[in-house]
Formats: C-alpha cells, structure tokens, sequence
C-alpha cells in the first residue's frame, strides 16, 4: 500500500512536497514527523487504489474525504487509460463522461475525492494433475518472518492439495505449504525437519473464490486465515527454512485443481500480525511491498510482478480470463 502526508498549507513550499492549491502532498517516504511545525498532517488513502488527494476545494485545516465534494486525485499513469475509472467518475459526480480524460479534467477542476481498485488482470488456471510453476531461484523463507497469500478458487476438492513445495528439486529444508482437506492447511519442513497443521473453524467452500494468508510472525507466532478469519489455534514455529522453495501448485503430495491470482510471497517482514483473530480481505490486486520474492497477478502464466523469480510453465498451466470479483 503507497499512502502519502497530505497538509494544509498556505505558506512557502514545504521540501519534500508538491504544491496542490493550499494542500502540501509528500511523497510516500517523507518523514512527515519532521516537517516544520504548525502543519498538521494526515496520510491519505491508498495510491494503489488508483486515485488520492491533491486538490483542497473545502476551507479547513485538514483534509476530510467524508465530504463530497472535497479533493480530486493524484493521476496514476496506468489509472487515466483504465476505462473502468469512467465509471467511478460517473457514479460519484452524477455525469456522463464517455472518456477517461474528460473525467479526470472534470475531477481536477471541481475537486472530488475518490479512489477506485484496478480490476484484476486475471488468473492462472491448474488442472490439478500435473500442472505447476517453477520458481527460480525461489523463495527461501528462513528462520524470521513471512507471509504467503493470494485468491483462490478450487474446482475439485481439497485432499492433498498442493500450494508450494519442492516436489521436484527436493531441498531439504524447504518449506511445504499444502490443504491436508478442506478444513485443514499444514506446513513441514522438507526431509522431516517439523509440520504444524492449522484447522479453520468451518470447512472452506469449493467452486468459489476465498482468500488464504499463511502469517508467521517474527517471533515464530505463526497463523492461517481464509477469508480473514484465523485458524482456531496459532503454532509457534521457529523452524528454520533454509532452502528454497520453488514450486507453485504443488507440494510432494498432489498438485492444485483451479485458479489463482494475486498471490504474493513476502520473505523478511510479515504483512500481518498472528495474534489477530482477523485479518482484513483485500479489495484490490496486490502490489510489490518491501521484500516481496514473488507476485502473481493472473496476467501472464510466467510473469513474476516483483521482478525476481524466472518462471516456468511446466505441463500447459493457462491464464484465464476468470476474475476474483471485488
């Protein structure tokens, strides 16, 4: 998520910021906290939402996105040339614009505020068989945090159901992440090194698209989520994965029948926190994070979106036009 310090300013240019009227807009890493005093500053809504603040069309000290008509946005590259922006401009205006120019020009001069999710690309597609991606050079998850998350939409059933693993290379001390059934998603550490299994309170649904997070904290406190609800009981896992993992759909036990898309393997940090009982569900493709080691945006069967893992299709994995709808 990119938000950025947004403040009430009528004075000179604040360094570190672009000028929008009386609205200060800094860039995502300024450290707001050290800018001139008398400035109060708010972190404003999700850039990757497509539109955020830059306009101040209200009197007032701070920025308030409850009101409407209150701020136009920031024009992403990608977000002028997105035809589903039209719509969002329509509904929260009242207009009718037929292009995505006139709606940001009208934006712009008039001063709302909005933020819209860019649809999802796609997904990929696995027929549950012998099907799967190869990840080089992988992901080695170690000893410290991590999070494993993504959509998915399982067409078959959930016994033995790989999500990765090492079926082929083999590594000893890799981690396995897989669905025991359709109530319970175990982790080992290949060659026998540990398991832990985690049991979600209500069976998970086939032929419908949920959401799984996969979260160990740093200090090993370690949680499954589908659809944001936790598992019934966290596992304390300080095992050591010390060799990569470099297989997607599969574990040694059985490959994956149906879609992903947005899955994102994040190494070093964790996104979320295990001692929550829930998490929220995102409402828009995922985006790179610091130490993100791979991102699978449904796009391209063998696109990495965080530039590091070459990918492989092995056996005709296909991308689809199948969308996890927000």
């Amino acid at each position: 998520m990119t938000t950025h310090p947004v403040a009430y300013n009528t004075g000179s240019l604040i360094s570190g910021t672009e000028q929008y009227g009386n609205l200060a807009i800094g860039t995502a890493s300024l450290d707001y906290s050290s800018q001139p005093g008398g400035v109060t500053w708010w972190m404003g809504p999700d850039e990757d939402l497509g539109y955020v603040i830059a306009k101040q069309v209200l009197a007032g000290n701070q920025p308030n996105p409850s009101n409407i008509p209150a701020y136009v946005a920031f024009s992403r590259s990608t977000a002028l040339t997105n035809p589903s922006f039209i719509a969002v401009a329509n509904s929260v205006t009242g207009q009718n614009f037929v292009s995505t120019t006139a709606a940001y020009n009208y934006l712009f001069d008039n001063g709302y505020w909005t933020s819209y999710p860019e649809p999802l690309a796609g997904s990929l597609i696995f027929n549950g068989t012998n099907q799967s991606l190869s990840l080089s050079p992988g992901v080695t998850f170690g000893a410290g945090a991590f999070t494993v998350e993504g959509w998915f939409f399982n067409t078959s059933n959930f016994n033995s159901r790989g999500i990765l693993g090492v079926p082929v290379s083999s590594n000893i001390g890799a981690l396995n992440l897989y669905f025991a059934n359709n109530t319970t998603i175990t982790s080992d550490k290949n060659g026998g090194g540990g398991s832990f299994s985690y049991t979600m309170g209500s069976a998970i649904t086939t032929n419908a698209w949920h959401y799984l997070i996969y979260n160990r904290n740093a200090d090993g406190t370690t949680a499954v989520y589908i659809d944001g609800v936790r598992c019934t009981t966290t596992s304390s896992d300080t095992l050591n994965y010390n060799t990569s993992t470099d297989t997607v759909s599969r574990y040694y036990g059985g490959f994956w029948p149906g879609y992903w898309t947005n899955m994102r393997l994040t190494v070093g940090t964790a996104v979320y926190n295990s001692t929550s009982l829930t998490q929220p569900t995102p409402t828009a493709p995922l985006t790179v994070l610091a130490n993100t080691k791979y991102l699978m945006l449904g796009a391209v069967v063998t696109t990495d979106s965080s530039g590091i893992q070459t990918v492989t299709n092995n056996n005709g994995v296909t991308q689809s036009n199948v969308l996890k709808p927000f």
